[in-house]
């Protein structure tokens, strides 16, 4: 990240001005990072902070080792601000947090700061300028109004959620998973401590009901948590194969099926 000073400053950055600028952008990573994977799967390193520049560098490194590699937190967030910058439908679809550290990432361009920019690592740049502030206070607004009209539910309700159970970890006396539902394929974050291991074990990986606590924040119509108290596998069927010479009909001598 780096943000360019105005030129009646000549270039010079405020370092209240980036300090500020720098928390947003960790906001709206972490933020990513939780969306693309269901909870936080890396930590954002600094690696570089540029003597005499308004530059800093980080790296995204995984938390844990895991089976299959956690999708990008950094991809997921300048997936983001593109779909921000197009004012597209799916913008909409974003979590309220990532947009709102958009806006606050373009707050006070041209009056505080020149402009700043987002070089990722594919070697794009991502521009932090007047009209992508614009264009995120519009999409952030229509979140927001979206929200209000859908009446979103806060508070706790008890029921089950069909998906497959991912990303397992044990290694905390709270046991946590994330869930990939059914519909769609979103993910929602699972506590899994009041669950018997061979229960868990014998789930993962395996289309199942999860019956539990469903904590809702009244941001999304998912749970921010899911406080699973018992796991049914779905046993797969054989489909229409299985009833492959139930209707037979077996024909006598005279001609005649048997009834």
């Amino acid at each position: 990240m780096t943000i360019h000073g105005l030129e009646a400053f000549h270039g010079e950055v405020d370092a209240e001005v980036f300090a500020v600028k720098f928390s947003a952008f960790m906001k709206g990573l972490a933020e990513s990072d939780e969306e693309a994977n269901g909870s936080r799967a890396h930590k954002f390193v600094l690696t570089d902070l540029r003597k005499n520049t308004a530059t800093a560098e980080l790296a995204e490194r995984k938390i844990r080792a895991t089976e299959a590699p956690p999708n990008s937190g950094i991809a997921f967030y300048a997936q983001g601000i593109e779909e921000i910058r197009a004012n597209s439908p799916r913008a909409r679809q974003l979590p309220k947090a990532l947009v709102e550290s958009v806006v606050a990432l373009g707050n006070g361009v041209s009056k505080k700061f020149e402009f700043g920019e987002l070089k990722m690592p594919d070697g794009s740049v991502l521009l932090l300028d007047a009209f992508l502030e614009e264009r995120a206070k519009l999409v952030l607004s229509d979140i927001k109004n979206k929200s209000t009209d859908l009446g979103l539910f806060q508070g706790i309700a008890f029921g089950s959620f069909d998906g497959v159970l991912k990303a397992v970890d044990f290694q905390h006396e709270t046991k946590r998973g994330t869930i990939r539902l059914s519909a769609g394929g979103l993910p929602v974050v699972c506590n899994i401590t009041d669950v018997n291991i061979d229960e868990i074990r014998s789930a993962l990986d395996q289309r199942a009901r999860f019956y539990g606590r469903a904590s809702y924040g009244g941001a999304s119509p998912l749970p921010k948590m899911l406080d699973v108290r018992r796991i049914e596998v779905i046993e797969v069927g054989l489909g229409l194969s299985r009833w492959r010479g139930a209707f037979d009909i077996q024909i006598d001598e005279d001609g005649w099926g048997d009834s």
